[in-house]
């Protein structure tokens, strides 16, 4: 076992939220634990403070630690952020995903730059995780019989029958709407729930585990639990500037989302979550 594990039972993290720095609280998460990370972390691209690095080695000392031998590690990024991420640990990084946003941002420097429309999500894994393509609709076909160009060599080829009944693959790039099309916006860098399901869907099963440990508004502690999924949430919880730079507590706007998004679950959904800790939470507010 790890000499920093504490002897926490996962019982108790479980569908909770903890404020505070997630260096420390990441540190009572037993070892093996988690089958998601699925984190928005600061990206480091203002000068506010909320926006921050979180030192990227201490990070990834305890992602390694907390995540199970097949778990996804999941990271939005962006520019000079996207490099930097994939550069601290080349080892697991697999691929990225393109986010492709329905609103572009950069219009100050719109006439000396493109206008952004993307943003990256960062996978990375030691074993391949649980992998579940969200296939899409498209026109069926049928090609008839083909040569299968990957069963032989040196021009030996097995005929194959190509068809298909209409369903795609993904491909790395995705078309999701921003946060503003889901309802009020309440951080300036919050993401929309559907991206976070996307990628809940994808990445485990039902009943898992997913970390957040800079849940911000709480966008991918929703997503989680929406897909019937347990969480366990880290927030700094640091004033952040937004709009007219009014206090918030994000520790209260996840629980106020999080009660929402349980009082819409269906019975089907609600049996994969541990509901003890989650109405606690909720009794709190």
């Amino acid at each position: 076992m790890n000499s920093e594990k504490n002897n926490i039972d996962m019982s108790n993290v479980i569908n909770k939220l903890f404020e505070g720095d997630c260096l420390e609280y990441m540190k009572k998460i037993p070892d093996g634990s988690v089958d998601m990370i699925l984190c928005d972390l600061p990206y480091g691209m203002t000068q506010n403070k909320w926006d921050s690095y979180i030192p990227l080695d201490e990070l990834w000392k305890q992602y390694n630690r907390v995540i199970k031998p097949n778990g996804a590690i999941v990271l939005t990024s962006n520019g000079v952020f996207t490099a930097k991420l994939i550069l601290s640990q080349p080892n697991i990084y697999k691929y990225k995903w393109v986010w492709e946003k329905s609103k572009p941002t950069n219009f100050l420097n719109a006439k000396k730059q493109p206008l952004r429309k993307h943003e990256d999500v960062c996978i990375f894994y030691k074993k391949q995780p649980t992998y579940h393509p969200q296939m899409t609709k498209g026109e069926p076909y049928d090609k008839g019989i083909r040569k299968n160009q990957l069963s032989g060599n040196y021009g030996d080829f097995e005929p194959v029958h190509v068809a298909s009944d209409g369903d795609r693959y993904p491909t790395d790039v995705i078309y999701i709407k921003t946060a503003e099309s889901e309802g009020a916006v309440l951080h300036p860098t919050q993401k929309p729930i559907e991206l976070g399901r996307y990628m809940v869907r994808t990445y485990t099963n039902p009943g898992d585990i997913v970390l957040d440990n800079t849940f911000g508004s709480g966008s991918f502690l929703v997503a989680a639990l929406m897909e019937g999924r347990n969480f366990i949430g880290i927030e700094k919880n640091e004033d952040v500037a937004l709009f007219k730079k009014e206090e918030i507590d994000y520790i209260d706007v996840a629980k106020r989302r999080l009660f929402l998004a349980w009082e819409g679950l269906d019975k089907k959904t609600r049996k994969y979550i541990k509901e003890e800790n989650l109405i606690a939470e909720f009794k709190e507010r």
